[in-house]
């Protein structure tokens, strides 16, 4: 909708005395017509501000979780960053998509934390998300009370569960409505007069410039991406207002374009990277206490634990929030399809084996030893190794968080 709209006039000129004129002297038809915030503008600009604030709040649980580690390995080393939760050279890992990267640039240009780009990040998201409401309803119906509605379901989502809101998928939806906005009004358009091409619609330059978009969403979010091209091929055979056949050539080369980004992507190939595993085999251990500890912020944890040093733990809560300040976990809940299933199934099991109770001392210190393991977080049924000492705790949840002595 247009962010601002004319105010009815109380009485048309027609009824107006010739001589009408305000009391400082100026004729009152003069004037110029008073503007108004549009309702979508008010409405859309208080839901913006009050889920923008709630997403300083929010744990970093889950996706938030997630994100913010992948700012974090981004910020050590960009263009060759470490998985989000293990300390090994990520490959191929579809984590590292435009969104993220524009996440790393923010962090290393802003010096801003992970858990504060992602914070960050969720007001962009929302901005762009409202704007592309606003653009493709503009184009598509007059009634500017249309997006007004939209707003309701959106904030009931977001505010349902905002630790668990999936910031990429966000900012792909978002791209996504841009795009079918530009789409429609470029398809829409009619040769003006003395068009030198007349039905040579869309111009290269904005076929490249959606293809290319639709690449990014592809990079970010693959299934939007296939709504999105549903949506795109919609809108240009309704809205084409011209014979579609000299179109075809130049929507053709968007299709390109968007497949040229996907495949070109130097992080892994959008095209054919694995997605999350859905091997039970391959899973890490199970979230121990995760209901209890699902809103635990974990601060009394990640203020001991540096960035860059590795932690054993099952706790699902537990490692995102330890990932996303920067630390490492032994063994991931949903460990990254880009990382070898045999590395996937033997931290998964040295980790079961460490918090095993039969498991005796030297076999512990052989698994800290050969993958770093220098913290430990338990649950409050867990074991304390002997060689551990306990530096935090939760009152809450009644974990702790244990230094590992090496010998």
């Amino acid at each position: 909708m247009p962010l601002f709209s004319a105010a009815s006039a109380a009485s048309s000129a027609a009824d107006l005395p010739p001589a009408a004129t305000a009391g400082d002297g100026t004729d009152e038809a003069a004037r110029p017509s008073l503007w108004l915030p549009s309702p979508y503008l008010v409405l859309g600009g208080l839901l913006w501000a009050v889920l923008s604030a709630a997403a300083w709040r929010a744990p970093l649980c889950c996706e938030a979780g997630l994100q913010a580690a992948v700012v974090e390995r981004l910020r050590v080393n960009l263009l060759h960053p470490a998985f989000p939760m293990t300390d090994l050279p990520a490959v191929a890992s579809a984590h590292y998509s435009p969104y993220a990267l524009l996440q790393g640039l923010a962090a290393r240009a802003t010096e801003l934390s992970g858990p504060s780009v992602v914070a960050l990040a969720a007001s962009v998201n929302l901005l762009l998300l409202l704007t592309g409401i606003g653009r493709l309803t503009r184009l598509l119906t007059p009634n500017r009370w249309v997006p007004v509605l939209l707003l309701v379901p959106l904030g009931l989502i977001h505010w349902a569960d905002p630790a668990r809101w999936s910031a990429p998928t966000t900012f792909a939806v978002a791209v996504t409505l841009h795009v079918w906005a530009w789409t429609g009004r470029v398809a829409a358009r009619v040769a003006e007069p003395g068009d030198p091409a007349p039905g040579r619609t869309p111009r290269w330059r904005e076929a490249a410039g959606i293809g290319g978009l639709l690449g990014v969403v592809l990079l970010v979010h693959p299934q939007t991406a296939v709504g999105a091209a549903i949506g795109c091929l919609t809108l240009i055979v309704f809205r084409t207002r011209i014979r579609i056949r000299p179109t075809v050539w130049r929507w053709a080369f968007a299709a390109v374009c968007a497949v040229a980004v996907a495949a070109l992507w130097p992080y892994y190939n959008g095209l054919t990277a694995p997605r999350a595993p859905s091997d039970s085999l391959t899973a890490a251990p199970s979230a121990a206490e995760g209901v209890e500890a699902a809103g635990e912020p974990y601060a009394w944890a990640t203020a001991y634990v540096p960035r860059g040093e590795v932690v054993l733990t099952d706790s699902r809560p537990a490692m995102y929030a330890l990932a996303g300040h920067g630390a490492y976990v032994l063994a991931d809940a949903l460990p990254d399809a880009g990382l070898a299933t045999t590395e996937r199934r033997e931290r998964s099991r040295a980790v079961a084996a460490y918090l095993d109770a039969s498991t005796p001392q030297a076999g512990r210190d052989g698994i800290t030893a050969r993958y770093g393991v220098r913290w430990l977080l338990l649950t409050r049924h867990q074991r304390l190794p002997e060689n551990a000492t306990v530096l935090a705790f939760s009152p809450r949840t009644g974990e702790v968080l244990a230094r590992v002595t090496t010998g």
